[in-house]
């Protein structure tokens, strides 16, 4: 069970894209995140994000530190780009199941230095944003996860960047692969919260899902965000106790999906 949701969204974080403006971006976010909760029920943090020009210390790792948790907390960072999210939330409930303690899922990216922006394909449309999720188990609930991987050089981002896209050969995986990924999951949910790579592939996937109606949407005016737009799209159509179909696609190529409730 996904209980609540942080958001601190900045199209673009700064001059300071090191570390540090990760880790603060990253500690924004868990503290809007955990607002009235006892940080001691946390025994996970999980960092989704494949921007941190640190090799390390692992940003999960500062997050914890930062937020004063025990040093036999699990910290651990995922890099999985756009489909990242669902990813960070299945191994959230794993070990929530495990430990029966809460896990912190901060998934934020500062993408903005790493596009060319001399590149009508990348050059305007990425933005920096970080969220943070707290995941639980949920009684009664039994959540459902997929995940696909097929390499590509479509959508590709060297270790300093720049971000390289094939528009079309990207929008060509999501309208056939994820669409027929995303198929197997049927409509048994209320809400459909895919990333949000731009409005229009956002509607015609839905439209291919016969999903239109529960499709949760970011503000169109806002630029990729990258996986983190999961989340924004939930907070954005928040229903307590209502159940979701999350889902990532993109980056490698890569997919992933699966059903939470919303706590």
């Amino acid at each position: 069970m996904i209980e609540t949701a942080g958001i601190v969204l900045e199209r673009i974080v700064g001059v300071d894209t090191g570390g540090s403006a990760m880790a603060d971006c990253a500690l924004a976010a868990a503290n809007k995140c955990l607002e009235g909760c006892d940080v001691s029920s946390i025994g996970a943090v999980i960092a989704a994000t494949f921007s941190n020009p640190e090799r390390f210390p692992a940003l999960s790792v500062r997050i914890a530190s930062r937020l004063g948790l025990p040093v036999s907390t699990v910290a651990f960072d995922l890099q999985l780009a756009c489909s990242a999210y669902p990813y960070a939330v299945y191994l959230a409930g794993k070990i929530a199941a495990d430990t029966g303690k809460k896990v912190l899922v901060v998934d934020g990216d500062i993408q903005t230095p790493l596009v060319d922006v001399g590149d009508h394909a990348t050059g305007a449309i990425f933005s920096d944003a970080f969220t943070a999720t707290l995941v639980s188990v949920s009684g009664g609930f039994v959540s459902r996860f997929a995940f696909m991987s097929n390499e590509s050089e479509a959508l590709s981002c060297a270790a300093q960047g720049p971000i390289k896209m094939d528009g079309f050969e990207v929008f060509s995986f999501v309208a056939v692969e994820v669409s027929s990924f995303l198929g197997a999951f049927g409509v048994g949910f209320d809400i459909f919260a895919p990333h949000q790579a731009n409005p229009y592939m956002v509607r015609q996937l839905a439209r291919s899902l016969d999903l239109e109606g529960k499709l949760a949407k970011i503000a169109d005016s806002r630029l990729n965000p990258g996986s983190c737009s999961v989340p924004l799209a939930l907070e954005a159509n928040w229903k307590s106790g209502a159940t979701a179909l999350i889902a990532g696609f993109g980056a490698g190529y890569s997919a992933s999906a699966g059903t939470v409730r919303l706590g």
